[in-house]
């Protein structure tokens, strides 16, 4: 059964190369547009090589510039230069914004919670390195290898309409690439494999280092952990290089099957003009065909060499595809406008609950049952470790039960992504966004006063902050205690107006008359909202209406009702 949304979530993702392959459609019209430009290049390459064997062969017979051809050759070059300016130009356009589009879907699944079970490395990667290599490869393999299909098509009937012994050439040489991509092709995905776990873990760890960089000067681990960190970039440098060493090697491959194949083409055309081969058109093949043909012998294949040499995006977007495709499938788009909180308090019913953490054989707690009415107090009770914040991430939607059910007003409580602004949140360390207090609390009420802020300060006993709203902070709460920075996600829980709201500890750190100005201030909103409240406190747990005890043997839980004083 599924342990955490991630996991629920994953389930209904499709298959990564479904999913790559379903991204083209956010960009169908310039991805159209591109094609359009790319396919234009086989019939003005034909038209180019055809111009060129006319005018030479002008030249060498008549012993003058033949004006007419050389006209047409120079309005074809300049039509053969102006798509390819703008092939490169939709090109950039399209892998730019297909990248955006996807870094943006990367960015609501990550905000919405449905990362959870991501590093910070894995995340940053996916929302950089792995959407940009979804771009690349919509913007150039997989047009290429689609220009590349038909452009081969039309150098083979061109050549077939005047020399079947040079369109054979082509005909048998041309596979060749494709087979030598696809015999290397399970070479290049390991090594782009490698290569992405590699840059995964360097950049979760160096994060890490940095964000601990304090701890890491006290206990004077400064060398040491350089020294790790160089040898993760190494590692990296090293996968990196077996990636460009097989993309050098292919390249180079393909170069030489080029090579040979337009060196035959040359060999028999040469022959053949020289009376020296007795098979083929015989006297139609003339010096203008014969130039013809070996001018369209390395256009032929230069489709194929720019597919070839896509390849490696190939391989970095499909792992890419293995992580995006599970956390990206059935995001709402940004713009989704968000649903807004009702007034009414919302009902919370546990229905047999159990959980086992992930690669456990013990479940943490089982049996879980109880009903919270709308505007009771719940407390949640019990020993460090017995699973009181897991099941306050289970009522917010941000983890699935292994088994039983968490409804809200009767149904099915959907994961928080998927139903925003029902309730609010406050953690053991509240995360602050760098600002000021008042960009905290606004977090949670975009329109909130002033005068609403700095009320719900004083109810929290926070108004004595030395610079009130202004007070600066950063994203651990630098410019707040601990206690003063869970008295603040207390205080952004309560200006949020929501319906249900969980709290984790809160008054954990917290002196005497801060415990009692924050449970004053939750017993005033007793009755408009649902509170579900984690806690060691006993003077906390006197204010719930209920309490909910989590014992060290996870098959038994017990439930005890009491009204407060």
């Amino acid at each position: 059964m599924p342990t955490d949304t991630d996991q629920s979530f994953h389930d209904q993702a499709p298959d990564p190369a479904a999913w790559l392959a379903a991204q083209r459609h956010q960009v169908r019209v310039g991805w159209r547009s591109l094609y359009l430009a790319a396919l234009t290049d086989a019939p003005l390459a034909i038209t180019q090589a055809a111009l060129l064997a006319w005018l030479a062969a002008g030249i060498i017979h008549a012993g003058s510039l033949a004006w007419m051809p050389a006209i047409l050759l120079l309005l074809t070059l300049a039509a053969r230069s102006a798509a390819a300016a703008w092939r490169a130009r939709q090109a950039a356009g399209i892998g730019a914004e297909l990248t955006r589009a996807v870094r943006e879907t990367v960015a609501e699944a990550l905000l919405r919670g449905r990362g959870a079970a991501l590093t910070t490395g894995d995340a940053s990667t996916a929302l950089l390195e792995q959407a940009e290599a979804v771009g690349r490869y919509h913007a150039g393999f997989a047009v290429q290898r689609r220009i590349a299909s038909i452009a081969t098509l039309l150098f083979l009937i061109a050549a077939f309409a005047v020399d079947w012994v040079v369109a054979s050439i082509f005909l048998i040489t041309a596979p060749l690439i494709p087979v030598f991509m696809v015999l290397v092709g399970g070479g290049a995905q390991r090594a782009s494999d490698r290569q992405l776990d590699s840059l995964r873990f360097l950049g979760g760890y160096f994060l890490d280092r940095v964000r601990g960089a304090l701890t890491l000067r006290a206990f004077n681990r400064e060398d040491a952990e350089i020294a790790a960190v160089d040898g993760a970039t190494d590692t990296f440098r090293k996968r990196t290089m077996g990636v460009l060493r097989i993309a050098f090697l292919t390249s180079a491959v393909l170069e030489l099957f080029a090579a040979l194949s337009v060196a035959l083409v040359a060999l028999y055309v040469g022959l053949h003009l020289l009376n020296l081969v007795a098979f083929g058109p015989g006297p139609t093949l003339t010096f203008a065909t014969g130039l013809f043909l070996l001018l369209l012998a390395p256009e032929f294949y230069q489709p194929l060499r720019q597919m070839a040499a896509g390849y490696h995006d190939r391989a970095a977007a499909r792992s890419a595809a293995e992580v995006l495709a599970p956390l990206c499938t059935g995001v709402s788009p940004l713009n989704q406008v968000p649903v807004p909180p009702t007034n009414a308090a919302t009902d919370v019913t546990l229905e047999d609950i159990g959980y086992r953490p992930p690669d456990a054989d013990a479940f943490l707690f089982r049996h879980c049952s109880l009903s919270v009415p709308a505007g009771g107090c719940l407390a949640i009770r019990g020993d460090s470790g017995t699973g009181k914040s897991t099941l306050l991430r289970m009522v917010a939607g941000l983890l699935s039960a292994s088994e039983g059910r968490v409804r809200h007003n009767g149904e099915p409580a959907p994961p928080l992504a998927l139903d925003p602004g029902r309730l609010a949140w406050a953690g053991q360390h509240p995360w602050f966004v760098q600002g000021t207090v008042a960009d905290n609390l606004r977090q949670a009420s975009a329109d909130a006063s002033e005068t609403a802020m700095k009320e719900v300060l004083a109810r929290c006993g926070l108004d004595t902050l030395p610079q009130g709203l202004a007070t600066p902070l950063d994203e651990y709460g630098g410019g707040l205690s601990g206690g003063q920075g869970r008295r603040l996600g207390v205080a952004r829980a309560l200006i949020s107006g929501a319906p249900l709201i969980l709290l984790d500890e809160p008054t954990a750190e917290q002196d005497a008359n801060s415990e009692a100005r924050l449970l004053t201030a939750l017993r005033e909103i007793k009755g408009e909202h649902t509170l579900i409240i984690a806690t060691h406190s006993e003077r906390c747990a006197a204010l719930a209406d209920m309490s909910l005890w989590l014992g060290e043997d996870a098959d038994r839980t017990a439930t005890e009702t009491h009204h407060a004083d």
